[in-house]
């Protein structure tokens, strides 16, 4: 965990779009930013704003500079070039970065240890006497899921539980930001939506946090706005719903028919260019397999249905509309991933 400390100096004066009504700065600020490992470029030029109250979102293949985003926005590196203000403030990394214990700032990252041999209550005491307005432990450890995990070492934990714990360690401090890398990994649906409505009712009291995830349903359900990195650039920003609308086409309609004209109809209805044909597959008895595929792109997939369904009854027809997970690929492309993050330097 680290924290940046408020400073005394006034903010700038240059005007920021996400500024709140009152005209105080956002939460946090990056501007230019630029992180260089030798002669490798893991962040180039990023830019984006993350306003109070607000979740903000990265996303990103492995590679695509969200850690190295993270860490210099937590002063854990210096950028080779670039601008990060949080609350207004000028984050300043260097040797006393991790000193300067403010309350401003909390961060969960996506690699760390706990220390094995403390029990859960009393990781989460020694957290919480860094800072200056700490949430109550009991009341984290019970909203969390860890009431009967309270008096076990961390050592003991199972890997779902650690992670909950991880998330504990940079709630608790009770920040204005929090930074979250990762912070559902390795848990199971029921944990995750638990440590989702933690987080959500952190919002509603204030908290501002910047979340780093590859699950598209946790991006979409979490995050208010949300930034696509690809290759260290900022390849798109903005609402999950207005990067699924400015990265995909309309909707899709599949059917499985063994109807034998209702490809050559569908291509008439609907216009050659929208309709794909699928491989067969190979025929094995009870699977289906050998029954013809085709889908149908269209803005208006209600009204496909309601053709197919009246031309062929007996048909398998499903709509499936674009998703964040649409977008993503669209944005990111669908070849092997870069490197993994983790081995950035």
């Amino acid at each position: 965990m680290f924290t940046i400390q408020e400073r005394r100096e006034q903010p700038d004066s240059e005007p920021d779009h996400e500024a709140a009504e009152d005209g105080a700065p956002p939460a946090l600020a990056v501007r230019e930013l630029t992180v260089r490992y030798g002669d490798f470029t893991a962040v180039n030029d990023v830019e984006f704003t993350v306003g109070r109250g607000e979740i903000y979102g990265l996303l990103g293949r492995n590679g695509a500079g969200k850690t190295s985003t993270i860490a210099a926005v937590t002063g854990l590196l210096r950028p080779a070039a670039g601008r990060i203000d949080v609350l207004g403030r000028p984050v300043e990394p260097g040797r006393h970065s991790a000193a300067r214990l403010g309350g401003a700032l909390a961060l969960q990252p996506q690699k760390t240890s706990l220390f094995p041999r403390l029990q859960v209550d009393e990781t989460l005491h020694m957290w919480a006497s860094l800072y200056p307005d700490p949430r109550p432990v009991p009341e984290l450890i019970e909203e969390l899921g860890l009431a009967d995990k309270a008096r076990t070492r961390a050592a003991k934990l199972s890997g779902g539980q650690q992670q909950r714990l991880l998330l504990a360690t940079a709630l608790v401090g009770n920040t204005p930001l929090v930074v979250l890398d990762e912070p559902t990994t390795g848990l199971d649906p029921h944990a995750r939506r638990d440590a989702w409505a933690v987080i959500n009712r952190a919002r509603a009291g204030g908290t501002t946090f910047l979340l780093s995830t590859h699950a598209m349903e946790e991006a979409e359900e979490m995050c208010d706005r949300l930034a696509i990195l690809h290759n260290g650039r900022l390849r798109t920003s903005g609402t999950p719903a207005q990067i699924v609308r400015s990265l995909t086409h309309g909707s899709t309609v599949t059917v499985r028919s063994a109807q034998e004209d209702l490809l050559a109809a569908a291509r008439e209805e609907f216009g050659a260019d929208a309709v794909t044909a699928q491989t067969r597959g190979t025929t094995r008895p009870g699977t289906g397999g050998g029954v013809p595929r085709f889908s149908v792109a269209t803005e208006q997939p209600e009204r496909a249905v309601a053709w197919f369904e009246e031309r062929a009854p007996a048909a398998d027809v499903r709509i499936h509309r674009p998703t964040l997970e649409d977008a993503f690929l669209a944005a990111t492309g669908t070849g092997a991933t870069g490197p993994d993050e983790g081995s950035e330097q």
